[in-house]
C-alpha cells in the first residue's frame, strides 16, 4: 500500500513538472522503504534525536 501511495505522489509531482523528490526521515522510521523505492540518500545529521539520525535522500522523477 505504501509503494502503491508513493508513485501515485511521484506521478502527480511529475504531472507538475518535478523533476526530482527530496525527502527525509529518521533511521527508526521509513529509511529501508525509500531505498527499496529507488530514493538515494545525499546526507544525514547523527545523533538527531539522540541516539538516532535524520536521513535525506532524492529521487530523480524523470530519467
Amino acid at each position: 500500500m505504501g509503494t502503491k501511495l508513493l508513485k501515485h505522489v511521484e506521478n502527480l509531482a511529475i504531472e507538475k513538472g518535478a523533476t526530482i523528490s527530496i525527502l527525509d526521515t529518521f533511521d527508526f522510521q521509513a529509511e529501508g522503504f525509500y531505498l527499496k523505492n529507488g530514493y538515494e540518500q545525499i546526507g544525514e545529521i547523527n545523533d538527531f534525536p539522540t541516539g538516532h539520525k535524520r536521513i535525506y535522500l532524492f529521487k530523480k522523477l524523470i530519467l
